[in-house]
């Protein structure tokens, strides 16, 4: 929905502009219409087989009928949200062409606010609290899409449409999605097996998300806020084969990320342990919670 998605289409996209506004809208309009179907009906099909959907994600989970049923409950509220993310994914890979930046990354924080407002009620709401920060997380996808429509239709205004022509500029954006899927994708797809093979434990799928949490902040500004920033002044200087810049913002790029990232591996490695209990280690979060 957002770096595989936007690897793809930012340079794609980036290359339209400079033959002008007719051309880059026509463009976005054929990639928007099939996101927008390929999408509806992919939550939809989702919607009515979750059973069978959550049991292959979560097969640990089948034999605790209880458990079972409440991660087909939760799947089935929260899972919209993809539709609406990934809308908004494509009106930030809008923005992000023509070098807005700060819109698209300011419009996560809506989610935050929604889930942290819902926490604040967690003595009133008790056992019901986890369906509330379902809902939460749907909703702000449609808060997430609002407030980037109001910013991207400056520049791009979505006209939804049935009659998609498949034409040669549509064809060469999928060829370059499919190789973008394996290498952007693939944190999502690790992520994936990791809770397929924890689910099979109890609390592992738990503890797998919470290590997440902690390397995510490093990845988010040394890997995807570089990145983000990078790709479409990248996408135009080898659109006017200009290799000299090419290399050399690439070079600088890999650099900054390298200054970032290996200080912040070797602080997660070494210091794991404070980490983990500073951020977590309280309330029913025991000794145990923080070691595994």
């Amino acid at each position: 929905a957002e770096g595989t998605f936007n690897a793809a289409f930012v340079p794609s996209y980036t290359s339209e502009i400079v033959k002008g506004k007719k051309q880059s809208n026509k463009f976005a309009n054929d990639i928007f219409n099939l996101l927008f179907l390929g999408l509806f009906f992919l939550v939809l099909f989702v919607q009515i087989f979750m059973p069978a959907f959550v049991s292959i994600i979560a097969p640990g989970f089948i034999e605790d009928v209880e458990k079972m049923n409440l991660a087909i409950n939760l799947t089935r509220i929260t899972f919209p949200f993809l539709f609406f993310i990934s809308l908004a994914s494509f009106f930030s890979a809008i923005l992000n062409s023509h070098n807005r930046f700060a819109v698209a990354s300011a419009a996560p924080i809506i989610l935050n606010i929604m889930l942290i407002g819902v926490l604040f009620y967690a003595n009133f709401l008790n056992d019901k609290i986890v369906y509330y920060l379902s809902y939460a997380i749907t909703i702000s996808g449609i808060f997430q899409l609002i407030f980037l429509y109001i910013f991207v239709k400056k520049f791009y205004l979505p006209k939804i449409t049935f009659k998609i022509k498949l034409d040669e500029k549509v064809k060469f954006f999928f060829k370059k999605l499919l190789p973008s899927i394996f290498s952007s994708g693939v944190t999502q797809i690790n992520i994936l097996v990791g809770t397929i093979i924890a689910s099979f434990h109890p609390g592992a799928v738990s503890y797998l998300y919470y290590a997440d949490r902690v390397y995510h902040i490093n990845l988010a500004i040394a890997g995807i806020g570089i990145s983000t920033v990078m790709l479409p002044e990248l996408s135009k200087l080898i659109k006017n084969n200009n290799k000299l810049e090419v290399f050399n913002l690439q070079n600088r790029s890999m650099e900054f990320c390298l200054f970032l990232s290996i200080p912040a591996a070797v602080a997660l490695l070494i210091s794991s342990n404070e980490i983990i209990n500073s951020l977590f280690g309280y309330g029913s979060f025991n000794i145990d919670s923080v070691n595994n």
